[in-house]
């Protein structure tokens, strides 16, 4: 179900355990299986390019449903707080 808000769009999902919203300007939660597999390329390439991230997400089942953008923010606040 996708929701126009503030000019954003918002997809929702109904079960709470289900992948993450796509909500700009919210906070995303990862699962624990997307967290360790952002955690196994970021051992690889702490700071990998444009076409490397969308090439996990074609590549990985398990970030298909994350948007490209935060998955660079995943990666900036993993080199920044990590």
């Amino acid at each position: 179900m996708a929701a126009a808000v503030g000019g954003r769009e918002r997809l929702s999902s109904s079960s709470p355990g289900a992948a993450p919203q796509v909500d700009t300007g919210k906070y995303v939660r990862y699962t624990p299986e997307q967290v360790e597999a952002l955690e196994r390329v970021y051992t690889e390439c702490p700071k990998p390019s444009s076409l490397r991230r969308q090439q996990l997400i074609r590549e990985c089942p398990i970030l298909s449903n994350i948007e490209p953008k935060q998955i660079k923010v995943w990666f900036q606040n993993r080199r920044l707080y990590g």
